[in-house]
């Protein structure tokens, strides 16, 4: 038969730390040190999101500032001048020379020479001095070039035959529009 225990004194605190198992106070002291290392490792994360907030708020303070407008009085202000020379060099440069020439090239038959290619960047213009054995191929050439896609309007300026040259030559003078594609 199995021993009963029958315990007819009252509990207390002492009695009850008395009676607690080995086991029992082990799995205490774990669980203890798991709350002491939890509470140190939230710590050091409390710690480290403290820093880390720190330095992004540092590094949106240096963005704020980079990417805040320039004041007026601290921009350098260009001439009038200076800036309409700046802007006619940049025209210069994006000049589209590639579709111009290849335009020019594929409407220039054989019976034309091209004496000067001039072009102005600030009016979209070209101006061409050619020469041409005679005036049906200075004509057939002009429409060659109005025919062109780039070209927005081909105009004869003047032409003249030279009497020097025994083959006599018509020399003439024509401007090209070509057509203005982006700003």
């Amino acid at each position: 038969m199995k021993a009963l225990q029958i315990d007819f004194a009252p509990g207390s605190l002492v009695r009850t730390l008395a009676r607690t198992s080995a086991l029992t106070w082990s799995a205490a002291s774990i669980g203890l040190l798991a709350c002491v290392l939890a509470a140190f490792n939230a710590d050091m994360l409390m710690a480290q999101h403290a820093h880390s907030r720190t330095a992004l708020q540092q590094v949106h303070a240096l963005q704020q500032r980079r990417m805040a407008p320039v004041p007026a009085s601290q921009r350098a202000a260009l001439p009038a001048a200076q800036v309409d020379a700046i802007n006619g060099t940049i025209a210069r440069l994006n000049l589209p020379w590639r579709d111009v020439f290849d335009a020019i090239e594929s409407a220039t038959p054989p019976a034309i020479a091209l004496l000067a290619l001039e072009p102005d960047a600030r009016r979209h213009l070209l101006k061409v001095t050619a020469e041409a054995k005679n005036s049906e191929a200075m004509i057939g050439y002009l429409d060659a070039l109005q025919q062109q896609p780039l070209f927005a309007g081909v105009v004869l300026l003047r032409h003249e035959t030279s009497e020097q040259d025994p083959n006599k030559p018509l020399r003439f003078q024509f401007e090209a529009q070509w057509q203005a594609f982006g700003p």
